[in-house]
C-alpha cells in the first residue's frame, strides 16, 4: 500500500472516530439539557403547587421568574412581572425594606430570613439567598415565603397560656417575675424608683359564698378591666396574682407624693358599685406598696412585701392603705414562727382552755361558759388567740385545733357536773373549714355518744360568713344538732354582710353584740343606734342575746336598760382557768356579785346626779347674771 493510500485511511478513520466521538457527546449533551429542562419543568411545576409566593432576580434585582402564586399576590400575568423591580411592584413604605434586604444578601453572599405583619393579619416568614454559579458568581438571588398565620396564632395562644392569667386576660405571676426583673434594670441604670402595689378585695370570700362564685368571676373580671383602663398609657403594668390578689406596677417614679396619689386614685375606682344581681354591692381594697429601692432590690423580696403590707392592711381593718417598713417585717417573722410552731404544739399538748363566764345582767346567776383556747408555747412563751388563730384559719391546722376544743370543753363540763354536782351550757368557737368538711355532723354527733354528753348543755358559736354560706349540708346539720337540743349561736353580730333573708332561715338560738358595739356604749351615739338595731332585730326573730366585751358598769347599765339580759366581759370575769372557775361560780351563787352590780349603779347614779344638780346650778346662776 502506498503511502498516499495509507495516509488516506488514517485520515478517514481518524474523521469517523472524531465524528464518532462528537455524536456521543451530542447526545450526552441532549441527554443532559433534557434531564435539566425535565428537572426545570418539575421545580417550576412544584413551584407552581406551592402555596406561597416563589421568585428570583437577576444580580440587577430585576425578576427573572415567579411562581403562580407570586403573580396571583399581585393580580397580574407572570410575564408582565418579569424585568420590574420591586420599587416598580410595591409600594415605597414596603419596597424599599425589600431593596435593603436584597442588598445586603448580595454583599454578603449569606441567607436571611426574617418575619413580617401585614394590616390583614397575615404573618410570613421569608428565606432570601443567593444565586452562586460554580466559579463563585453570583447571578442572581431568589426568595421564598412562607405563610405562618396559624404557627403565629398558636405561638401567641401559647404565650397568653403561660404569660396571661386564664380568667381576666391579664399578665399572670409569670409575665411580671419577666417584665418586674427587665424594670429593675432599667430603675437601677436611670436611678430612679419603682413601686410594687398589692391589692386584695375585701371580704371577697363572703361575696362569693353569698352570691355565688359565677358572680366573684363577674367582680374579678370587672375589676381588672377597670386596673387595665386605669393604667392605660401611663406606663404601668397590671397582673393578677390568683384569687382577688391584683398588683399594678409603677415605673420611673421621682416623686413619692406619685406613689400615693396612684393608690389613692385605684382604691376609689375599685371602690365604687357593682351591679350583682340586681342589688348595688361596694367593693372595698386593702393595699399594700413595696418601693424599690427604699426596701429592696429584687423582685422576689419586692412581691414579698407589698403582701406583707396587704396582710397588715387587712388586719389594721381593711379599706386602707399601707406602705411597707421594718415594723411590718417584724411582725411578719413573727406570723412565719407562729405558723412553724403550731403543729408542734398540738403534738406537744401545748393549748389549755379558759372559761369566761356569761352572767345575768344583774350578778345573780351564772347562765354558762365560752371556751377560749389559750396557747403556752415551750419556744414562743404565751401567744395571743389574736396572733395564732388567724395564722390557723390560713391553714388546715384550725380543723384539728377546733376538734380539740370542743372535746375538751365537753370533757371538762362533764368533770365540773361530777365534782360539784351542777352543769352548765359551754360554748364553743367552729371555724369555717371545721364545718365545711363531709364529716363535721358525724363527728359531732360520734363525740356527743361517746361522752354520753347531754346535748342541750352544748352550744356552737358560729360567724356570719359561716352563715351566708350556700352550703345546703352544713345548714342541715345544724338543724339536726338543733333539734337534738344543741344551741346555736351568731358571734361578732353586724361585722359582716349578713341579711335579714340568711337570718330568718337559719336555725339560730342566740345573737352575740360584739364587742366593738359595745365599747363606750354609753358615750357613742353610732353604737347606740348599731346596738338598738341588733336588739330589734333579735326581738323580730325571737333569739336571745348576749353583750360580749362589757368592761365598765356604765356599758351593764346601759344594756340592762335596753333589756339585754346575758353579759358576757371583764366587768364580771376575765376568762378562767378550769380549777379557778367553780369559785366565781360559788360567788355568784353567795350574792356577791349582786350587790356589785348595785353598788356600781348606786355610783353610777350619784355621779349622774351630781352632774345634773351641776349643771342646773350653772344655768341658774348664768340667767341671775343676765
Amino acid at each position: 500500500m502506498s503511502i498516499d493510500s495509507v495516509y488516506i485511511l488514517s485520515t478517514t478513520i481518524f474523521m469517523m472516530v472524531f465524528l464518532l466521538i462528537g455524536l456521543m457527546y451530542v447526545i450526552r449533551l441532549k441527554r443532559k439539557l433534557f434531564r435539566l429542562m425535565q428537572e426545570n419543568n418539575s421545580f417550576k411545576t412544584l413551584c407552581d403547587i406551592v402555596k406561597t409566593p416563589i421568585w428570583f432576580k437577576d444580580e440587577n434585582l430585576k425578576i427573572t421568574w415567579v411562581n403562580k402564586f407570586y403573580a396571583k399576590m399581585f393580580d397580574r400575568s407572570r410575564s408582565s412581572i418579569y424585568g420590574l423591580t420591586d420599587k416598580e411592584l410595591s409600594p415605597a413604605k414596603l419596597s424599599d425594606g425589600y431593596i435593603r434586604d436584597d442588598l445586603y444578601v448580595k454583599e454578603s453572599r449569606k441567607p436571611y430570613v426574617y418575619r413580617e405583619n401585614e394590616k390583614s393579619g397575615m404573618w410570613f416568614e421569608t428565606t432570601k439567598f443567593p444565586l452562586i454559579s460554580d466559579d463563585g458568581t453570583l447571578y442572581g438571588l431568589g426568595g421564598i415565603a412562607f405563610n405562618i398565620t396559624a404557627i403565629k396564632k398558636s405561638e401567641n395562644l401559647m404565650h397568653s397560656m403561660v404569660y396571661n392569667d386564664y380568667l381576666t386576660g391579664i399578665p399572670n405571676r409569670l409575665f411580671l417575675s419577666v417584665e418586674i426583673t427587665k424594670l429593675l434594670s432599667v430603675a437601677n441604670e436611670t436611678n430612679t424608683k419603682l413601686a410594687v402595689i398589692g391589692i386584695d378585695l375585701d371580704n371577697f370570700k363572703d361575696l362569693n359564698d353569698l352570691y355565688g362564685h359565677s358572680v366573684g368571676n363577674e367582680i374579678l373580671k370587672k375589676t381588672a378591666q377597670k386596673l387595665k383602663v386605669y393604667t392605660s398609657g401611663k406606663g404601668m403594668f397590671i397582673g393578677r396574682l390568683g384569687g382577688d390578689e391584683f398588683v399594678v406596677v409603677v415605673p420611673n417614679i421621682k416623686e413619692d407624693e406619685y406613689i400615693l396619689q396612684t393608690c389613692e386614685d385605684i382604691r376609689k375606682l375599685i371602690n365604687t358599685f357593682y351591679d350583682i344581681c340586681e342589688s348595688n354591692v361596694t367593693i372595698n381594697v386593702s393595699i399594700g406598696v413595696s418601693v424599690y429601692p427604699k426596701d429592696c432590690d429584687n423582685y422576689e423580696d419586692l412581691m414579698r412585701q407589698a403582701d406583707m403590707a396587704v396582710h397588715t392592711a387587712k388586719s389594721r381593718g381593711r379599706n386602707c392603705i399601707v406602705f411597707y417598713d421594718k415594723e411590718i417585717g417584724k411582725a411578719n417573722f413573727k406570723r412565719i414562727n407562729i405558723e412553724m410552731h403550731l403543729k408542734p404544739a398540738i403534738e406537744n399538748d401545748e393549748f389549755s382552755l379558759y372559761y369566761q363566764p356569761k352572767v345575768s345582767v344583774d350578778g345573780k346567776q351564772i347562765l354558762g361558759f365560752e371556751a377560749l383556747l389559750r396557747w403556752n408555747s415551750k419556744e414562743l412563751g404565751f401567744v395571743s388567740p389574736a396572733d395564732f388563730i388567724p395564722v390557723a384559719e390560713q391553714s388546715d391546722l384550725i380543723v384539728a385545733m377546733s376538734d380539740w376544743v370542743m372535746r375538751k370543753a365537753m370533757v371538762q363540763n362533764l368533770i365540773w357536773k361530777k365534782q360539784y354536782g351542777v352543769i352548765y351550757p359551754v360554748a364553743v368557737n367552729l371555724s369555717a373549714k371545721q364545718i365545711h368538711k363531709s364529716d363535721f355532723l358525724k363527728k359531732a354527733l360520734d363525740l356527743i355518744n361517746e361522752l354520753n354528753y347531754p346535748p342541750e348543755y352544748l352550744e356552737l358559736e358560729i360567724t356570719e360568713s359561716m352563715l351566708m354560706s350556700k352550703d345546703s349540708d352544713s345548714r342541715r346539720s345544724f338543724e339536726q344538732l338543733r333539734s337534738m337540743g344543741v344551741k346555736i349561736s351568731m358571734d361578732d353580730f353586724g361585722t359582716g354582710y349578713s341579711n335579714l333573708s340568711y337570718l330568718s332561715s337559719f336555725p339560730l338560738d342566740k345573737l352575740k353584740i360584739d364587742r366593738r358595739f359595745v365599747t363606750d356604749i354609753d358615750t357613742s351615739k353610732g353604737n347606740q343606734q348599731i346596738v338598738n338595731a341588733i336588739i330589734m332585730l333579735a326581738q323580730a326573730f325571737n333569739l336571745s342575746l348576749i353583750a360580749e366585751g362589757v368592761e365598765g358598769g356604765n356599758e351593764l347599765k346601759y344594756l340592762q336598760s335596753k333589756g339585754v339580759d346575758v353579759i358576757q366581759g371583764f366587768y364580771f370575769s376575765k376568762p378562767l382557768p378550769p380549777e379557778l372557775v367553780y369559785d366565781f361560780v360559788d360567788e355568784v351563787n353567795k350574792g356577791v356579785w349582786i350587790n356589785k352590780v348595785h353598788e356600781s349603779f348606786t355610783q353610777l347614779d350619784k355621779k349622774y346626779g351630781e352632774k345634773i344638780t351641776e349643771t342646773e346650778e350653772k344655768q341658774k346662776k348664768n340667767q341671775e347674771e343676765k
